[in-house]
């Protein structure tokens, strides 16, 4: 269906053109117009494909209308009509770029002949758009696929081909040798990026203030590859872009309720540098479990090397089984605090064997009990399968003793709930800090692992989401009720990066602070 613009000053003309479209089913929407001045202004703020206007008439005539209808839209189809047949009418407008001339009164077969010349010359110029709209989608779609190739190879360290210039030419990367590169790689415990690719790339490029280019190297695992400017007026971009990859994990965990571990690789002077810092940084990504953050350095792995034998391991073990036996449990605390070290700092262990060598001494803390808990037990062994590090797993085996002694495990839906207000009146009161799991647990004597589990339960949400609840309640407050300014706000709910603050928002809300502001809150 086309766009036809009806220009005249006499409505009973527009009528009967539009009558004439519509009996013989011809393939345009008809809008109207009753002098120049309203059709320019239509053609202004509408797609018109075909102006179809008479000559004479107020404010404005139709060879003035053309011409600067020509200026607006210049590939415009024109089709004139008048009653004034005068070949100095026909001359002008067929200068001005006109498609025909018709005389009134309008005969119907040459009305026809001409609608129908001019319907196919907008069909081949609809299929003509078409044609290189799939040429250009095809070629930037070889680029999109060059691209991605050219960059799987460099992390890969494939050999470098003949033809290495030409496909970086080609791929649109030429440019990156003058930039100062750095390498974020993202990884997740099971499938995710074969499911959320585009989404997350939409929130990666909204949010990082330099260029970047995304690559799926699995399921699990992204490469986010940063540009910056070597004129970058920031002095640190490593530390830049670890603050970046700490809101990328909160998001993931908010948005999708997934854990992440993010690595943030030193600078890349040239593309063939890419694979070393790839190979460094998976060797990283593969002893994640033995990190404590979740955001880290590539260059501050040197302490994961250290040696560990099996014969130490062994003795660290006796002594722990020992101080079970005992009931010792301030010294087990500290001899497993010196297993974990003793693992964090050797390359030499799985995520798997930590969780077997843990699994044993969850069974030997609970058989050491007067009377067997075997609650207490399957639990703990369920966290343990579900740990994603070495801090994790240390909080889980330290709990079952704590929560034993404490009776955590059996206590009342009094006790429970008195916890989990606690930890709500914390959250209320401290939004505006550094919240985080780990410091609400310690102020409420629990592992982290624990009270995550303990809050979900008892309130149906996780701790993360409820700490974002709480903190969008008190933005929308202060919208409503002052003054201060978004940046300012954001700072007050504990968001150090605003335009973080301004996406979590309209995610929460739908609406950004700005517009939530100006409907006055009514969201």
């Amino acid at each position: 269906m086309y766009h036809i613009l009806v220009v005249d000053d006499q409505q009973a003309e527009i009528d009967a053109i539009e009558w004439l479209i519509h009996k013989h089913a011809l393939p345009f929407s008809v809008a109207q117009a009753n002098n120049g001045e309203e059709a320019l202004e239509y053609i202004r703020g509408h797609h018109v494909d075909l102006l179809f206007t008479d000559i004479r008439m107020p404010f404005m005539d139709g060879l003035e209308l053309i011409k600067q209808a020509k200026v607006v839209v210049p590939d415009l189809k024109v089709l004139i009509y008048s009653a004034y047949g005068e070949f100095e009418y026909a001359q002008k407008a067929i200068q001005l770029g006109t498609v025909n001339y018709m005389l009134k009164p309008i005969d119907v077969k040459e009305f026809l002949k001409v609608f129908h010349s001019i319907i196919a010359i907008l069909e081949d110029e609809r299929l003509q758009r078409e044609n290189d709209e799939r040429l250009i989608k095809g070629f930037h779609k070889g680029v999109a696929y060059e691209k991605e190739k050219l960059l799987f190879d460099l992390l890969q360290g494939r050999e470098r081909d003949v033809h290495y210039e030409e496909r970086a030419a080609f791929a649109g990367l030429s440019h990156l040798a003058n930039k100062r590169m750095y390498m974020m790689m993202i990884g997740l415990v099971d499938h995710f990026f074969d499911l959320h690719h585009t989404e997350v790339f939409e929130f990666l490029q909204s949010t990082c203030k330099h260029e970047m280019l995304l690559l799926n190297m699995n399921e699990y695992q992204s490469i986010m590859l940063v540009a910056i400017d070597p004129a970058s007026i920031v002095s640190d971009n490593q530390q830049e872009l670890m603050a970046y990859g700490d809101g990328v994990r909160e998001w993931l965990e908010i948005r999708f309720d997934r854990r992440s571990f993010i690595i943030v690789g030193s600078p890349i002077n040239t593309l063939e540098g890419l694979h070393d810092e790839f190979t460094q940084m998976e060797e990283l990504m593969n002893f994640r479990f033995f990190m404590d953050n979740s955001v880290v350095c590539s260059k501050e792995d040197a302490s994961i090397y250290d040696h560990v034998d099996d014969e130490s391991i062994e003795l660290m073990l006796k002594d722990i089984y020992t101080s079970i036996a005992r009931k010792e449990y301030r010294t087990l605390e500290h001899r497993i605090e010196f297993l974990i070290t003793s693992m964090r700092n050797s390359k030499r262990f799985s995520s798997m064997y930590a969780k077997l060598l843990f699994t044993e001494i969850m069974k030997r803390i609970v058989d050491s009990q007067d009377k067997k808990n075997v609650l207490l037990l399957k639990d703990g062994l369920e966290r343990i399968a579900l740990c994603n590090s070495i801090s994790e797993l240390r909080q889980v085996i330290l709990s079952v003793f704590q929560e034993h002694l404490l009776r955590i495990e059996t206590a009342t839906d009094d006790q429970c709930r008195k916890v989990i207000e606690d930890v709500q009146t914390l959250i209320q009161m401290e939004y505006g800090s550094d919240l985080g799991v780990e410091y609400l647990a310690k102020r409420v004597f629990l592992s982290p692992s624990y009270l995550s589990f303990l809050f979900k339960k008892s309130t149906g949400q996780s701790l993360v989401k409820y700490i974002t609840a709480v903190r969008m309640e008190r933005a929308k407050e202060l919208l409503r009720d002052s003054t201060i300014k978004v940046v300012d706000i954001a700072s007050t709910v504990g968001f150090a990066n605003t335009s973080y603050f301004n996406l979590m928002f309209k995610q929460y809300n739908g609406l950004t602070p700005v517009q939530y502001r100006e409907g006055g809150g009514r969201k």
